[in-house]
């Protein structure tokens, strides 16, 4: 669900790499829902990102916010995402949504096609009582939103079978009252979420960072600087780009092979709260500096 698009702009003016801040959600219909089926989206994303680590402030666009975001996102929803059967203009090109990439970076743009994602699932929608039409298909919309948004967040064209993030969503995925999840190990998480954990004001404590990397055993793989290995990839980017929401999401993203790595190597899974991924962050990008 990637596509290539021209270099965009924003105009939200970013704190350095080293803050951490809530994730901004930007939002555009080019008609707007009804309360049933916007209310559905925002808590169908909110749920399935939520346990990721991943929390929004939602706006919406055209917006005269001058708030300085670490962490921000924009989605586009074309087409009407209304229960309108007859309605319906979609091209059937097999899209749902995509995320936009200029020159092999992804960026925090992305679209999701109400009109197709109803005609994908209109037949068994149909089926269902006319009073909880608007809700499903706002939920559904809600699950493409998710999976694009994480290809955002950890800035990668990359899948993984991490329920939302599965390549192919089926109406069954997007019509079941609840998404699987194929995970190795159900009980295994790498990311211990907190919803009331509360980011540090500077932005976290490489020093923290670097007992937390030595505390998992991030080393066996990454190496003792987040280098990679021929067991795990570089950690640390260029310019201190990384930050918490990306984190976030590529632990998400890399959960099912990092379980298969540390079977293999025979050393535990790693297990990160929440609270210390701005230290995390903080050393990885300190390292280079």
């Amino acid at each position: 669900m990637i596509r290539t698009a021209i270099v965009l702009a924003f105009w939200a003016v970013l704190p350095s790499p080293g803050q951490v801040g809530p994730v901004a959600l930007y939002t555009e219909f080019a008609h707007q829902p009804s309360p049933a089926v916007q209310n559905a989206i925002r808590e169908e994303v909110d749920s399935l990102l939520a346990p990721d680590g991943l929390r929004f402030e939602w706006k919406s666009l055209p917006a005269t916010d001058s708030s300085a975001w670490m962490d921000l996102a924009v989605v586009k929803f074309s087409g009407r995402c209304q229960v309108l059967p007859f309605a319906t203009n979609s091209h059937l090109d097999g899209r749902l949504g995509w995320t936009h990439v200029s020159g092999g970076t992804v960026l925090p743009f992305a679209e999701v096609d109400c009109d197709a994602i109803l005609a994908y699932i209109l037949k068994d929608l149909l089926r269902l009582p006319a009073h909880s039409r608007e809700t499903l298909l706002g939920r559904a919309i809600g699950r493409v939103t998710a999976h694009e948004l994480l290809h955002v967040f950890a800035k990668t064209t990359a899948h993984s079978s991490h329920g939302v993030d599965h390549p192919v969503l089926s109406v069954e995925d997007l019509m079941a009252d609840r998404l699987a999840f194929e995970e190795l190990d159900p009980v295994a998480h790498i990311l211990r979420t907190n919803p009331t954990a509360v980011a540090p004001a500077d932005g976290g404590s490489a020093q923290a960072g670097r007992t937390v990397y030595a505390r998992e055993g991030c080393s066996a793989c990454h190496g003792l600087q987040g280098e990679g290995s021929r067991h795990g990839p570089l950690l640390h980017l260029a310019r201190g780009a990384l930050n918490s929401a990306m984190l976030a999401a590529k632990l998400t993203k890399s959960q099912d092979k990092m379980c298969q790595r540390a079977r293999r190597l025979k050393v535990p899974l790693p297990s990160v709260g929440e609270d210390e991924l701005p230290d995390l962050v903080r050393f990885l990008n300190e390292i280079d500096q």
